[in-house]
């Protein structure tokens, strides 16, 4: 993920994320260090003011993310009760900052 460009690329192809889910992914992974409660990223959302971002709407979001994400979806892990985490896989790296690849 490239947080500078606002581009996610997955074995070099470009991620087809809408800008809500580009939001949400980028909030799990600038926060990769902890788990982000379903609360956290509604009240993240509406901060944009993101129309029907209730509790249930993050699952989906998160859920379109994991599809979109393919072979890569285990990046984006649900917390038993906590919500969810960025765990980057065994071969992603970290190239600065700004990038994550997963």
């Amino acid at each position: 993920m490239d947080l500078a460009a606002d581009t996610v690329l997955l074995d070099g192809k470009p991620v087809p994320l809408t800008g809500v889910e580009f939001k949400v992914l980028r909030y799990l992974v600038t926060h990769l260090s902890r788990t982000v409660s379903r609360e956290e990223l509604q009240g993240f959302l509406d901060s944009f003011e993101t129309p029907g971002a209730s509790a249930r709407s993050i699952d989906v979001y998160v859920g379109r993310i994991r599809r979109k994400l393919g072979n890569a979806r285990h990046a984006v892990a649900t917390v038993r009760g906590g919500g969810y985490q960025f765990v980057p896989g065994q071969c992603a790296t970290v190239r600065g900052p700004a990038e994550y690849c997963i």
